[in-house]
């Protein structure tokens, strides 16, 4: 059954204060009566919808990014398209319309804010890790790497190609002259998936070197 139309929209208010509150305080500083005061609500309804502040955050970027688990659950059929850029163009979608979140999820990961909400993001990275290293199997049926391509550091570059333009120093992003938009990130993924497929350099014979 599903909830009435008002308890619905007062649980996505809490959502959305929460993910506001979060990226800019992180999980530490911010208390529940903040978020609830973001919200409009009583305090209350946070522990009616999600227990506890953890069950907000844990919810809170679960919907912020479950377009990408969508995607990784369709990982059988990616796997028939022999295409990891699927996966790269969601996540840069997703992550493109909440700037902040991976910044948040970094300083997290860091352990720069608490064990709680360690243990809830690690979590959700184990789950999307569980899929990347499928595709990226030795076993996978449907593509085999190049001669002296370690399967886990593909993993790892793949990994490291996804997650590296939104967390870039603003410095570095302003010297390479680029926008983190939409249409630049789905030209990135595509730049992306080349490199993985054909690799960056093609040595010249020694007479054809300028």
């Amino acid at each position: 059954m599903s909830r009435p139309k008002g308890e619905t929209q007062t649980r996505n208010n809490l959502i959305d204060a929460a993910k506001d509150c979060f990226t800019q305080l992180g999980y530490e500083r911010v208390s529940t009566r903040q978020i609830a005061r973001r919200a409009g609500v009583d305090a209350a309804m946070i522990r009616y919808y999600f227990g506890s502040k953890a069950g907000l955050f844990e919810a809170m970027v679960l919907e912020t990014i479950e377009p990408v688990l969508q995607t990784l659950q369709k990982r059988h059929d990616l796997l028939k398209t022999n295409d990891p850029l699927t996966i790269m163009q969601t996540y840069y979608r997703v992550m493109s319309a909440n700037p902040d979140l991976p910044r948040l999820m970094l300083r997290v990961m860091y352990h720069g804010d608490s064990d709680e909400a360690f243990n809830i993001m690690s979590s959700i990275f184990n789950h999307i890790l569980m899929h990347i290293r499928q595709w990226f199997s030795p076993d996978n049926p449907h593509w085999s790497f190049n001669n002296n391509i370690e399967p886990e550091l593909a993993q790892f570059s793949m990994i490291s190609l996804m997650v590296f333009p939104l967390i870039a120093p603003k410095y570095l992003i302003q010297e390479f002259g680029i926008e983190t938009n939409e249409l630049f990130l789905n030209q990135l993924a595509s730049h992306n998936h080349q490199v993985m497929l054909e690799g960056l350099f093609q040595f010249k014979e020694p007479g054809n070197r300028e």
